[in-house]
């Protein structure tokens, strides 16, 4: 027999489910602004950096802002997840109240 992964709630009598109420964070805004910020810093790196006689500037820019832009948006995930547990530890329990039939019988 299996059993479910993550126990569901036991409903209170009057039908009533205690809940976590959290302020989560949106996860794509966090990512393109890791990505815009890598791309910026590229930007800025090549551009001020000694110039290479093999490439030019602007295929530096290039090279620099796709490994920027990757490592940018690893660092957005890592500070996504630790906005998103602080928020969750910040949550406040809250009482749902269900309307009409239930979806599972």
């Amino acid at each position: 027999m299996q059993q479910p992964a993550e126990p569901t709630p036991d409903p209170t009598p009057s039908g009533n489910i205690e809940v976590v109420v959290h302020a989560a964070p949106k996860f794509w805004p966090f990512m393109g602004v890791g990505a815009a910020v890598g791309i910026i810093i590229a930007l800025i790196s090549a551009y001020t950096g000694p110039e290479s006689p093999d490439f030019s500037r602007g295929s530096v820019a290039g090279f620099l802002a796709v490994g920027f832009a990757f490592a940018g948006v690893l660092l957005a995930g890592i500070v996504f997840l630790i906005v998103d547990r602080v928020t969750l530890k910040r949550g406040r329990r809250a009482t749902a109240v269900p309307t009409g039939e239930p979806e599972h019988h």
